[in-house]
């Protein structure tokens, strides 16, 4: 018995000294107000993008005129998006008129903007690399 946790034990410090893993540095900039929260969701399934509560990280940060910069760490090696909001009314989703387009101020990993509604998963999403820092600014429109 002693020896099957030892032996437990030894493959868990292995696996997390050898864990690859990278972070995202991630700047908004266009902020035009202090009201409610800029809401950020990182995505690693693009089945899951773009539904706030399906992110597999999360962030609400205050805003700030000068833009934010927020950075998930010790993020597992692979494909990953990003899409972010100012969420002014704090109502944890993206308020739309009557044609569906948002009335807050949104954007996308690598500033690219669907046509008719958001971008797909494959056409915002980046990699990111085992030690590695991805540096990315997000322009809200």
């Amino acid at each position: 018995m002693k020896q099957l946790i030892y032996t437990l034990l030894f493959n868990l410090l292995v696996n997390l000294a050898f864990s690859q893993t990278g972070s995202i540095t991630v700047k908004i900039e266009g902020i035009s107000s202090t009201k409610g929260k800029v809401e950020i969701g990182l995505y690693n399934k693009k089945e899951n993008f773009t539904i706030y509560s399906k992110n597999f990280k999360g962030a609400s940060i205050t805003p700030s005129n000068n833009g934010i910069t927020y950075t998930f760490e010790n993020l597992p090696v692979g494909n990953y998006a990003i899409a972010t909001w100012q969420d002014e009314n704090e109502n944890k989703k993206i308020d739309k008129n009557w044609f569906g387009i948002p009335n807050e101020k949104y954007g996308f990993s690598l500033n690219k903007y669907g046509t008719f509604g958001p971008p797909d998963f494959d056409s915002v999403s980046f990699k990111v690399s085992d030690g590695k820092s991805t540096k990315l600014t997000i322009q809200l429109k």
